[in-house]
């Protein structure tokens, strides 16, 4: 099965989050599909000073940025790396690494970013203590939908919790 997108042809969409969090986005990766694409494409574009999303590491799902216009930082870990136009950056989920794309220029930052989708997926977020699991859900149309949950980490349990052994 084929399937073929014009990026000319798509809108972009928005996703922010108060004043340092937002990006435009065109996901290429058909996840409405029948099936389950093993390789996921999106274009995103920052403005001046806005951050992709919330520094994190995936536990499943390798990434890779090609910078396609501008330039901004990657915080990779405790790293700091400078980006700009053609650089190619390969963050392997085996790193245990955190990352995140930040726009410190003046210009909007536009770059491809490719991912294995492996999914169930977990994602932990050390800056705000979370731990978030994405997965495809089934729309009311029947297709299926990307959904994130998000869960705050500061009360690890036992296996056990809360489960009842029986005779009690």
């Amino acid at each position: 099965m084929i399937y073929k997108r014009n990026l000319n042809d798509m809108p972009w969409t928005e996703m922010g989050h108060g004043a340092r969090f937002h990006h435009q986005r065109k996901m290429l990766t058909p996840l409405d599909q029948p099936y389950v694409p093993k390789l996921g494409i999106s274009l995103f574009r920052l403005q001046p000073g806005k951050r992709s999303f919330p520094l994190h590491q995936h536990l499943a799902n390798d990434e890779a940025i090609l910078v396609s216009r501008g330039c901004g930082t990657l915080r990779y870990g405790d790293d700091e790396i400078p980006l700009g136009e053609g650089d190619y950056v390969h963050l392997p989920a085996a790193s245990g690494k955190a990352h995140h794309v930040i726009n410190t220029s003046d210009q909007d930052l536009e770059y491809y970013c490719l991912s294995s989708i492996i999914l169930p997926e977990v994602v932990l977020y050390p800056e705000s203590n979370k731990l978030g699991t994405m997965s495809l859900v089934a729309g009311a149309d029947g297709k299926d939908r990307q959904r994130m949950v998000a869960f705050v980490r500061n009360e690890p349990v036992d296996y056990w919790h809360g489960e009842e052994p029986e005779g009690s």
